[in-house]
């Protein structure tokens, strides 16, 4: 009876720690790091951290890009390492799209694809 008690138990603390792990996987999540980027009016386009700052540098890793999209004639394209010409808002859209991506080491251009001249880069290490 005894030997059942202490099985039981180990089952129930492992259970919880089960649980516990499924909590910190939800707070993991919630704290992928935030870009906005916007796109128009007219031929502009940049992307800023959550301090309202235009990304120079970032590490490596997973990111939310919040994409304002203000003119229906552009679109915000993203490309870089692993990430070939990932289109965030399409041209003919206004409003507001959010994705998640794995950023690698490396190079990236943001631009449209409509009009190439309007881009801007950052760089991953």
């Amino acid at each position: 009876m005894r030997l059942r008690l202490v099985a039981l138990f180990a089952v129930l603390v492992a259970a919880a720690a089960g649980v516990s792990v499924g909590i910190a996987a939800t707070t993991t999540a919630s704290s992928i790091p935030k870009l906005r980027g916007t796109i128009g009016p007219g031929y502009t386009i940049s992307l800023q951290n959550a301090q309202g700052k235009a990304v120079k540098t970032l590490k490596h890793g997973k990111y939310t890009f919040t994409v304002r999209d203000k003119s229906n004639i552009h679109n915000f394209t993203l490309n870089g390492h692993g990430i070939q010409n990932k289109v965030i808002s399409g041209t003919g859209f206004v409003g507001t799209k959010t994705v998640t991506v794995t950023l690698k080491t490396g190079s990236y251009r943001y631009y449209c694809t409509v009009h190439p001249f309007v881009s801007k880069t950052f760089k991953v290490s």
